[in-house]
């Protein structure tokens, strides 16, 4: 049995928000030292290959729901599910990730404020207890995700929720299997792995998503989307000083 670092949550390009492409994201897994990546991209099945530059790539999904984002991870096909219009509930997700051989598991369920994921009663496979972008709002947001995860029984996972290359690998699952292959991940999820955050991503990266998103939408929205990434850029500034004047 070996342990395998895996990013069980990335964007690539194809994502209205990602700013890398694929072979840009897996370059830098490479370098960082990651096995694999899942790609998940919002509301889309990106086709990926099996591997590339030496990282095993999962086909996977992040799906925005009525009751927030559900991953699916290991998906053998596309969803079949409408997600072009109103959003689905997050019922119908779980189930359309199942119907795809995948597994389903809820994304950061505490990054927004005043969120409620306890709530909910859904066949989830897992839970997202470690994301590098989920205190931007919610400081112990992974920290009351890992404790649901416990009161639920469902497996942790981590992932860097990378809209960019070099997010990837701020945080990871790592998951102890026989081989490096999609089955044995699968079943060493299933097993419980280890979710791993590295460092918390930089507001600026948010910025900078939130930034090219805006590019690709309308021009309308560049002023609000420039405001918005030198506000995280302050963030960042007053984290690094450390000063309790900072009132960002």
């Amino acid at each position: 049995m070996t342990d395998f670092s895996v990013d069980l949550h990335v964007h690539t390009s194809a994502s209205p928000d990602g700013r890398s492409s694929l072979q840009a994201l897996a370059a830098a897994a490479k370098a960082k030292g990651l096995h694999a990546l899942a790609v998940t991209d919002h509301n889309l099945c990106t086709p990926v290959p099996a591997e590339l530059d030496g990282v095993l790539l999962i086909p996977g999904c992040e799906v925005s729901t009525q009751a927030g984002h559900i991953t699916g991870l290991f998906l053998e096909r596309p969803l079949d599910l409408d997600i072009t219009g109103p959003l689905p509930p997050p019922e119908a997700a779980v189930d359309a990730i199942h119907q795809a051989g995948g597994l389903a598991a809820l994304a950061h369920p505490y990054q927004k404020p005043g969120a409620e994921p306890e709530r909910l009663a859904l066949p989830l496979d897992a839970l997202e207890t470690v994301n590098a972008r989920a205190a931007f709002k919610v400081p112990d947001a992974n920290r009351r995700a890992a404790r649901l995860a416990q009161d639920w029984s469902l497996p942790g996972v981590g992932g860097s929720d990378a809209h960019d290359a070099a997010e990837v690998g701020n945080a990871c699952t790592v998951l102890t299997a026989e081989e490096l292959s999609l089955p044995a991940l699968r079943r060493a999820l299933l097993a419980g792995g280890r979710a791993v955050l590295y460092r918390d991503t930089p507001h600026v990266r948010k910025g900078l998503s939130q930034w090219t998103k805006a590019r690709r939408t309308g021009l309308s929205r560049l002023p609000k989307a420039a405001l918005y990434l030198a506000y995280c850029a302050a963030l960042d500034l007053c984290n690094a000083r450390r000063s309790p004047k900072c009132l960002l």
